[in-house]
C-alpha cells in the first residue's frame, strides 16, 4: 500500500527541543510520509535559524513574520529587515502573525500595528498570511472583514466560533488543524470544524507543541501527522488517505510551487 503524502504546514524545528536529534526527527517524518514541513520564523532572532534550516533540509520550507507576543519588537528597522528577507529568501508565507490576548504581553494596540502592517506586506508580496489568534476573535474578525478581497489567509491551529468559521467559508480562507482538535476536551471545536469545507483545511503539528491525543510522547514532531490525520478525518466523513490527499492538495494550492516541488530525501541538499 502506498503511504499517503502529507504536508506539515506549521512547525518550529529550530526550537532547542530538537537540538540533539533534528536529523532523526526529519528522517522519521519522511518515513511517515511527510513530504514537506513549513518551519516558522516568528521573531527576528528566529528568522536566520529558520532560513538556515530550510537550506539544510530540502524537506523544509519556511515562513517569516512577527508573532503577536513579540509585537513590541516591531519597528521601522524590523519591518525593513523583514521585507528584505521576504524578498530574498523564498518564503512560502508571512507568519505567524496575528492577535493574542490570552497571555500577558504587548498591548492590543501594539499587536494591531504589527499585524496590520504585516497583512499589507503579505498582499503587496503576494504571500499567504498565517495567523495566530487566541482570545481575540472579535478583533480578528474586524480586521479580516476589512482585508483586501485578494488576501490569502490561513488561520493556524484553528480555535474559533461558528462566526469565524462562516467568515472562513465566505472569504475562502484556510484553517490549520492539528493536535489541539484531536483532544477529548475539543469536541466543541470539532463541531465548529464540521462547518468548514474540506477544501479549506490543511494539516499542521506546531511541533514541538500541541501533541495529539494518542501520542506516546509529550514532544510533538512532524511524524505525528498521520496520527492527527487519522483522528480528524471523520470530522469530514472521509478516511485517512482521502484526508491526506485533500489537505496536501490544499497546502499546495495555498503555498504554491515552493511547496509542491519534487520530493527528495530529507538530508539531500539543493544543488
Amino acid at each position: 500500500m502506498t503511504t499517503p503524502a502529507f504536508i506539515d504546514t506549521h512547525a518550529h524545528l529550530d526550537d532547542p527541543a530538537f537540538d540533539h536529534d533534528r536529523d532523526e526527527v526529519l528522517f522519521e517524518a519522511a518515513a511517515n510520509g511527510v513530504r514537506r514541513v513549513i518551519n516558522v520564523g516568528y521573531r527576528p532572532d528566529r528568522w536566520r535559524s529558520t532560513i538556515a534550516l530550510s537550506h539544510r533540509y530540502p524537506l523544509a520550507a519556511h515562513m517569516l513574520g512577527l508573532h503577536p507576543q513579540h509585537a513590541d519588537e516591531w519597528s521601522a528597522r524590523t519591518e525593513s529587515d523583514l521585507m528584505l528577507l521576504l524578498q530574498t529568501t523564498s518564503p512560502v508565507a508571512i507568519g505567524e502573525i496575528g492577535l493574542d490576548y490570552f497571555r500577558a504581553g504587548p498591548s492590543p494596540e501594539l499587536q494591531a500595528v504589527a499585524f496590520n502592517r504585516q497583512l499589507t506586506l503579505a498582499v503587496e508580496l503576494g504571500l499567504p498570511a498565517v495567523i495566530h489568534q487566541r482570545a481575540a476573535e472579535e478583533d480578528l474578525i474586524s480586521v479580516l472583514t476589512k482585508a483586501s478581497q485578494g488576501s490569502q489567509v490561513l488561520l493556524h491551529s484553528y480555535e474559533g466560533t461558528n462566526r469565524l468559521a462562516n467568515l472562513v467559508n465566505d472569504r475562502g480562507f484556510y484553517v490549520g488543524v492539528g493536535g489541539l482538535a484531536t483532544r477529548a476536551g475539543s469536541e466543541a471545536l470539532r463541531q465548529v470544524l464540521r462547518r468548514i469545507s474540506l477544501d479549506r483545511v490543511v494539516l499542521e503539528t506546531d511541533s514541538p507543541y500541541l501533541s495529539p491525543a494518542g501520542s506516546a510522547v509529550r514532544r510533538n514532531t512532524p511524524a505525528t501527522i498521520p496520527l492527527i490525520a487519522g483522528r480528524l478525518a471523520p470530522i469530514w466523513d472521509v478516511d485517512q488517505a482521502a484526508f491526506a490527499a485533500a489537505t496536501t492538495s490544499n497546502a499546495e494550492r495555498l503555498f504554491g510551487p515552493l511547496i509542491s516541488r519534487g520530493q527528495r530525501g530529507p538530508m539531500e541538499r539543493d544543488a
